[in-house]
């Protein structure tokens, strides 16, 4: 059985276009400017979107034995998008990617995935804030586009539990991108991950919990 709401990809698009259209002067408040906001970008994320679709339809349990590939396919359609032809060109970027996600000795998809199950107490604005912060802190999961794939597997945890997404906008680019980049530049260590990642994670929940719009979550 599917899951009772689903995203709504036509106003995702929407959002993520305008985003684009107003980059510049995103870019220009931004603590350190972020790269260009390409088209193919768009359509790989819209990808991602969709993609959690399918998941919500098969109710993953994405950080259960069986469901962490998922996480793992999220990063490649952000960086390559669906097509085989266009992943077989990158086949040793996308190996070299499948054996870091689950054998890199500081961090793995295993670390993250204990993590998720001992926070299952944990509000949903928490729990997804904590793993985006795991994901693109230092060592990242992934070789690259880890925010990408952070922010939709933030968007999956969120709507799985019948909450609207995490999706870009002009109005929270900036709330999103500056404290993101504080991350990325953040190791995870005793101090780090007590402390200064800890006091983040609160930020990211209470800006997940606002900026949640109702537009992006429709019923089934």
């Amino acid at each position: 059985m599917g899951h009772l709401y689903k995203l709504n990809l036509r106003q995702i698009e929407k959002s993520l276009l305008e985003v684009q259209r107003n980059f510049d002067n995103i870019n220009a408040r931004l603590d350190v400017c972020r790269d260009p906001m390409h088209n193919i970008i768009i359509a790989n994320m819209l990808s991602g979107y969709h993609y959690i679709n399918s998941m919500l339809d098969n109710n993953i349990k994405l950080f259960s034995k069986n469901g962490i590939h998922h996480v793992l396919e999220l990063n490649y359609i952000v960086l390559c998008g669906t097509d085989i032809a266009v992943r077989n060109e990158y086949i040793k970027h996308v190996s070299a990617t499948d054996k870091r996600f689950y054998e890199q000795e500081d961090f793995n998809i295993g670390h993250l995935s204990d993590w998720y199950g001992e926070k299952k107490k944990k509000s949903v604005w928490k729990r997804a804030a904590g793993v985006y912060i795991l994901m693109v802190s230092q060592p990242q999961l992934f070789y690259e586009g880890n925010h990408r794939t952070g922010a939709l597997v933030m968007s999956y945890i969120l709507a799985r539990e019948k909450t609207p997404p995490f999706v870009l906008t002009v109005d929270n680019a900036e709330a999103y991108f500056n404290p993101s980049t504080l991350v990325k530049s953040t190791r995870k260590n005793l101090i780090n991950t007590f402390w200064k990642l800890s006091k983040i994670q609160k930020y990211f929940a209470k800006f997940l919990q606002k900026q949640a719009d109702k537009r992006y979550l429709v019923k089934n």
